[in-house]
């Protein structure tokens, strides 16, 4: 059985995901959705950018602890409802992450696992593939149950091609520089899918 919630995508949660892993391409990727369940709807409102070295468990720890104040400080419904990953081979396997994807879910029983499909990125189509929780066991996500604005790949690609993925600032470099914020309040100035 695979499972039967959709999936709604924000522009910006999706477009900073996707600068997030094209800023660090040659390195293992990490990162957080952030969101809530809306009757059998996932939406994913936000992205937390974690890593791109190895997501050590006490940072990986620290760093969702600091999303779930986050969540709470923006909107009381929001928590994390999946994690995101690519790695430099372009493998959309979850193994890798299997173990923080599985804690994810011990705290939000619908939580998702989704991996960067590249070859889909100039196609500018939806560039990742999905995986959702059902009875224990990681089942992938139809495409049919993931919903995301129709101009939002372009834009996403407009994005790249002008390199604002250089922008991106995620927990690691946060913690070589504090000055630096992983939130990317200022990432989307300016976009034309910005709310």
């Amino acid at each position: 059985m695979a499972p039967s919630a959709g999936y709604s995508f924000n522009p910006e949660a999706y477009a900073k995901a996707v600068l997030h892993v094209c800023k660090h391409s040659s390195s293992s990727v990490l990162g957080l959705f952030l969101g809530h369940a809306d009757g059998k709807v996932i939406k994913v409102v936000d992205t937390v950018p974690l890593f791109h070295t190895h997501a050590l468990g006490p940072m990986l720890k620290i760093a969702c602890m600091l999303a779930e104040e986050h969540c709470k400080s923006t909107d009381a419904s929001w928590e994390i409802v999946g994690i995101y990953h690519a790695t430099p081979s372009g493998s959309t396997e979850m193994t890798p992450v299997k173990a923080i994807a599985d804690k994810i879910a011990a705290n939000f029983a619908s939580a998702s696992v989704w991996s960067l499909d590249a070859g889909k990125l100039p196609e500018k189509q939806f560039a990742f593939k999905g995986m959702g929780r059902v009875k224990d066991e990681w089942k992938a996500i139809g495409s049919e149950l993931v919903s995301l604005g129709s101009e939002v790949p372009s834009e996403t690609s407009r994005l790249i091609s002008e390199m604002r993925f250089l922008e991106v600032v995620d927990f690691d470099d946060h913690l070589a520089d504090g000055n630096k914020s992983w939130l990317n309040e200022t990432l989307f100035e300016g976009c034309k899918f910005c709310s």
